[in-house]
């Protein structure tokens, strides 16, 4: 039997989109649209935290003003209930993300335990 894993993973997508926790984080973000100061101050952070990772990324080290930037700019962004309630729901869905990866990959697991020695413990169980 031949299966098309990407069609199941097609179809995984359009039902997140339905999901209980998809939905919470996309009224989440739509609330936060409307609050223009949370939402121009989280933007800001994101491209802040993006240049950031980038940098990072190429090897080259923040310097103390741009760390302290960030810290900055993530306390404040922090005080913002919009943000708050926006992060809430991301951990939500991040939460069903790991539960599904722990499922999908539970194949892989299983293959490589196949492979581990037994110890005495578990032969006598």
């Amino acid at each position: 039997m031949v299966v098309n894993i990407y069609d199941t993973a097609n179809e995984m997508e359009r039902q997140m989109r339905e999901t209980q926790e998809f939905q919470a984080l996309k009224k989440a973000f739509d609330d936060l649209q409307k609050d223009a100061d949370a939402s121009l101050m989280f933007t800001k952070f994101q491209a802040k935290q993006a240049a950031a990772e980038k940098k990072e990324r190429s090897g080259q080290q923040l310097t103390k003003d741009e760390i302290t930037e960030i810290q900055s700019l993530a306390k404040e962004v922090s005080t913002k209930p919009a943000v708050q309630n926006l992060l809430n729901q991301e951990r939500g869905l991040d939460q069903m993300m790991q539960k599904l990866n722990q499922i999908i990959t539970e194949p892989i697991r299983d293959l490589y335990n196949s492979a581990m020695p037994k110890s005495a413990d578990n032969e006598n169980k």
